[in-house]
């Protein structure tokens, strides 16, 4: 991410200027080098857009309802360019639900990286997994409810995956309980009750309704922190 400087905080005369002899001369493109640089781009955009349509029409209809045809006639191609780019429709689902494992991930690990107290990296891991469910509810429908639609093996990969998620959750409450600030509440029943609380986000959640999603996030997050506090015995 940028940081712009504010004006005054350092002087653009700061800046090294490299002279005209020592800066690398990058040699110029071949029109073969520019063809493949074309040709590559337009095939990673060709990959997202089926994606994309999978993805609207598998949490729309259902993984089952919905063929290879129907995907490439969502963006007005035939079957066979979907499958030049995917050799199944199992491979699209799980590439589907490869990439909101990921996304969903790397935001978490942000937070843990931060090395925050427990109290307020939970509070922040949970707002961002709300906020994650809601501002990807298709996805979110697509993980929730397609998963025995994979293979065996993806299926246990997809397991590890959310042990693995969950587990980020579990040590920081289990830090927060060694430090006397949360409740000795076993880590699993209170990081599921807290995830699954905001698995159902997609199901209800109205954009358009009274409360904006970062709203909700914050009501989540002060549920889960006022139900975990350890308080002085009275």
């Amino acid at each position: 991410m940028c940081h712009f400087r504010p004006h005054g905080s350092e002087s653009f005369a700061a800046v090294p200027i490299q002279k005209a002899s020592e800066r690398t001369t990058m040699p110029p493109k071949t029109k073969a080098t520019v063809r493949a640089d074309i040709a590559s781009r337009k095939q990673a955009f060709v990959r997202e857009e089926i994606l994309a349509s999978a993805t609207a029409l598998f949490a729309e209809r259902g993984y089952r309802a919905v063929t290879i045809d129907d995907v490439a006639a969502n963006l007005g191609y035939t079957k066979s360019v979907v499958y030049y780019y995917f050799k199944s429709k199992n491979e699209i689902l799980w590439q589907i639900i490869s990439r909101i494992f990921d996304s969903f991930l790397q935001k978490i690990v942000v937070i843990t990286e931060q090395n925050l107290p427990p109290d307020e990296a939970l509070s922040k891991m949970v707002r961002q997994h709300a906020l994650s469910v809601m501002e990807n509810p298709q996805w979110t429908s697509i993980f929730n409810k397609e998963e025995a639609e994979l293979d065996p093996t993806q299926r246990r990969q997809v397991r590890r995956m959310k042990r693995d998620y969950d587990a980020l959750f579990e040590s920081v409450y289990e830090a927060g309980v060694a430090k006397g600030l949360f409740r000795k509440i076993p880590s699993h029943v209170i990081v599921g009750g807290a995830l699954g609380m905001c698995n159902w986000l997609y199901v209800w959640y109205d954009p358009k309704g009274s409360l904006s999603a970062e709203q909700i996030a914050d009501h989540f997050a002060s549920i889960l922190s006022t139900g975990c506090v350890e308080r002085p015995a009275t």
